[in-house]
């Protein structure tokens, strides 16, 4: 039965723009993201990144895919072949069967509670907090699901980059003052890199079950964050990702 949740999610289901798709922007050796940008409902743009990690075996791991056209196909295809696909968490699965149907060898993992909740990810594996993780010098920590809402988080160890979804925005700029009013003070999204009002209201709510996760978090050695909306931290990661989450930690 469809949930609640994605009842709502088609009403204000977000669509790409046409005309931005850069090809994959290497970050690291073995690792690269998607820029891309999502319109709203109402017309707010949102910044939305997806994530590539290129595995030992010389596979790829997509991380909260983006929308799969063409030419994202084309360069992805030089990269090396697809061989696992990670819906993250309960927003960011919309192209995930889009991938797996375009490379049917691939794996495909999701966040607990996903494939249950969304018939296009029935067949995928789902990931729980304590399951080893399916990926050499990769690392999982799963928070939640709190409700309906988890989130699947990834460490790349060769290259010390966490890859967050919606635990944290950092949307650092906002050109417009459509989008600024939206995002600032609609939506709750600081200029840096934090959890957004929305997140603080739902997925996070629980500060004690949020505080135990962030350590664990911090424990690692973390050099690099992605996030899904906003900017890569290059510079100083674990004090922005301490300073992001410093209110859960008092």
């Amino acid at each position: 039965m469809t949930s609640l949740l994605d009842r709502v999610l088609q009403l204000v289901q977000p669509t790409p723009v046409d005309g931005f798709a850069p090809p994959p922007r290497a970050l690291a050796d073995g690792l690269w993201v998607f820029d891309r940008r999502l319109a709203m409902p109402g017309g707010p743009l949102l910044p939305l990144t997806g994530t590539l990690i290129r595995l030992p075996g010389g596979g790829l791991l997509v991380h909260s895919p983006v929308r799969l056209d063409a030419a994202t196909a084309e360069a992805v295809r030089s990269l090396g072949p697809i061989t696992d696909v990670l819906a993250p968490n309960g927003f960011h699965h919309l192209f995930a069967p889009a991938w797996h149907a375009a490379y049917p060898q691939a794996r495909l993992f999701a966040a607990p509670g996903l494939p249950a909740r969304v018939p296009a990810l029935a067949g995928a594996a789902p990931l729980r907090d304590g399951d080893p993780s399916p990926w050499p010098d990769v690392d999982i920590l799963v928070y939640g699901p709190v409700g309906n809402l988890g989130e699947v988080v990834v460490f790349h160890r060769p290259t010390g980059t966490l890859v967050l979804t919606d635990l944290a925005f950092n949307v650092v700029r906002v050109d417009s003052l459509f989008d600024r009013f939206g995002w600032r003070v609609v939506m709750g999204v600081p200029p840096h890199l934090a959890p957004s009002r929305t997140a603080r209201m739902t997925l996070l709510r629980d500060r004690a079950r949020v505080r135990p996760f962030v350590e664990r978090l911090l424990a690692l050695d973390v050099r690099r964050i992605v996030v899904s909306h906003g900017d890569v931290v290059e510079h100083d990661a674990a004090a922005a990702l301490r300073r992001g989450f410093a209110d859960y930690l008092t």
